[in-house]
């Protein structure tokens, strides 16, 4: 959601990778056993109607993280 907003708004450029695609928000309903269910119940779209779920923010500037990068 911040780099979808930060590019939207032009505030500058996203440099980085694509975003990582797992924005969903959902809410936990109780069950009579205790347990609890977590179902989505909405998602995050740009003003241009992109669902971010399924395609990202992508950079304007990429950048290549390789597994050395995490360490």
């Amino acid at each position: 959601m911040t780099a979808a907003g930060f590019k939207e708004l032009k505030l500058g450029k996203i440099i980085g990778t694509e975003s990582c695609r797992w924005i969903i928000f959902t809410s936990a309903k109780g069950l009579v056993d205790g347990s609890s269910n977590r179902l989505p119940s909405w998602g995050c779209y740009t003003l241009n109607r992109q669902d971010l779920e399924k395609e990202g923010v992508k950079p304007d500037v990429f950048v290549k993280n390789n597994f050395l990068d995490s360490l």
